[in-house]
């Protein structure tokens, strides 16, 4: 945070008072997210997300009910997660779909100019997926989603994250606490007065680096909040990330039970086989 405090000293016979400025410490305050609609996804693309991430949640809950897999949820399963009370990762077949190729195609994927601006030419896509977080979850431990590759020296960024909210955030449905800073060695740890939490409208991504501090915020909101994430990092430095994206840690849920149909359209369904 940006500081310009000023220190006001008592006034002397024949002096006028003085004025001390004290230099500027820490980072720079962000600058105001200013609405776009070019870095940013449409509403068609919006809703489209949004109805995919509650229908994937649905689903993988329909079908834990109907196996009775509540226990194992503890532990977490390939395509869903809990991270913490009221807030689940989830993995989305969907999104590997020609119809969400908006997300995944490096030529149409609004954001990406600016990745590359940051980890060169040749950043892919290497993990994407959604975060729900229910009304009422609770607020996330802190923590950083890598380490530093190196730990003698400061190395530049091998990887970024791209949150894409899916709702307009404001400080009641949980947004995302960024610890400005924390992505440099030696100042990983929590600390309030560097933190920043940005609440831009539906659809604006949220870029920052993979080793930089941060933590969901709990729900008081009486609405779910989707959010679509993807990670990027440069071809030529053969990163992976075993401990986010290993699927070998989960359970493998199977098949996902899909609704059952309403006495109507099972009718329906009746007279269009007759």
């Amino acid at each position: 945070v940006a500081r310009s405090d000023t220190s006001t000293y008592p006034a002397t016979s024949g002096s006028p008072q003085s004025k001390k400025k004290e230099t500027p410490k820490g980072p720079r305050k962000p600058p105001k997210i200013a609405k776009s609609t070019h870095w940013r996804l449409t509403q068609e693309q919006i809703d489209a997300c949004k109805v995919a991430v509650h229908d994937h949640y649905e689903r993988v809950m329909r079908t834990i009910k109907a196996r009775n897999l509540f226990f194992e949820l503890a532990d977490g399963f390939d395509v869903l997660r809990e991270r913490g009370r009221g807030r689940y990762d989830m993995e989305l077949p969907v999104f590997d779909t020609p119809k969400f190729d908006f997300l995944t195609d490096p030529s149409k994927a609004a954001w990406l100019p600016v990745v590359r601006k940051i980890l060169g030419d040749d950043a892919v896509l290497v993990h994407k997926g959604a975060f729900l977080s229910l009304p009422g979850s609770d607020t996330q431990i802190y923590h950083q989603d890598g380490v530093h590759l190196n730990n003698k020296i400061q190395k530049a960024c091998y990887a970024v994250n791209v949150f894409i909210p899916l709702v307009d955030l404001d400080m009641s449905n949980g947004p995302t606490e960024f610890c400005l800073g924390t992505h440099y060695l030696g100042y990983e740890h929590y600390a309030k007065d560097m933190c920043h939490t940005p609440t831009p409208k539906a659809g604006t991504p949220i870029i920052f680096d993979y080793r930089l501090g941060h933590r969901g915020l709990g729900n008081t909101s009486s609405e779910s909040r989707p959010i679509v994430y993807l990670t990027y990092t440069p071809a030529s430095k053969k990163f992976t990330d075993s401990v986010n994206f290993s699927r070998k840690r989960y359970k493998r849920l199977g098949e996902l039970v899909e609704k059952p149909l309403s006495r109507r359209d099972r009718a329906l369904k009746r007279e269009r086989e007759v």
